[in-house]
């Protein structure tokens, strides 16, 4: 079994990665094959001339890593996508990278195990209907979970400026709902993987 997490943030050091790896860490614990991936790390293009070409598979007019990226991403079992919030919603290389995706998205990471975190204040809706538009269809999609800069400062004060020095998950209550997350797509992965067997 292998699991990929994706980082969305343009920082490598950040909250969004460290979330990641959080949960990676929890399921590599298990035995678990995983794989930290930086968005950033790829040259990823807005899309422009369009004909639907990835619709028909046909070959995109803008290359880029797009497609390296989505092939890398059908060699895992599971994917774990982890983004922060800009401007109320998912950054722009994301929504990049979405919009340069193989098309329609019930075509691609069929009957992955897939899930998300979302870490920011505003937008947390917007952002779960992007990814989710992405994630769940045809998939097994277990939900997203959010993790709010203003409601770690809540109960941590000492963590009052978490969004800008990266350090959110030294909160508990944060570093326990990344796990909780890691597990149910550990304990998915168990399932299938028995399903098949069984076969």
């Amino acid at each position: 079994m292998k699991v990929l997490g994706l980082s969305c943030s343009a920082r490598k050091n950040g909250n969004t990665a460290k979330a990641t790896n959080i949960a990676l860490n929890h399921i590599g614990s298990k035995g678990v094959e995983t794989k930290l991936v930086h968005l950033t790390d790829y040259n990823i293009s807005p899309c422009r001339n369009c004909n639907m070409e990835c619709y028909y598979n046909k070959e995109c007019p803008t290359p880029d890593d797009s497609k390296k990226l989505a092939d890398f991403l059908e060699e895992f079992d599971g994917l774990i996508v982890c983004s922060p919030l800009y401007n109320g919603t998912i950054p722009a290389l994301a929504s990049a990278f979405l919009e340069r995706n193989p098309y329609p998205y019930d075509e691609v990471l069929k009957n992955k195990v897939t899930s998300a975190i979302i870490i920011g204040s505003i937008g947390e809706a917007n952002a779960a209907s992007i990814l989710t538009s992405w994630l769940a269809p045809r998939k097994n999609f277990l939900g997203w979970i959010e993790l709010d800069p203003r409601g770690t400062v809540a109960r941590n004060p000492k963590l009052k400026d978490c969004w800008l020095e990266g350090n959110m998950m030294e909160d508990e209550q944060n570093r326990r709902r990344v796990s909780e997350l890691a597990d149910k797509v550990y304990t998915k992965l168990l399932e299938l993987r028995t399903t098949c067997l069984r076969r």
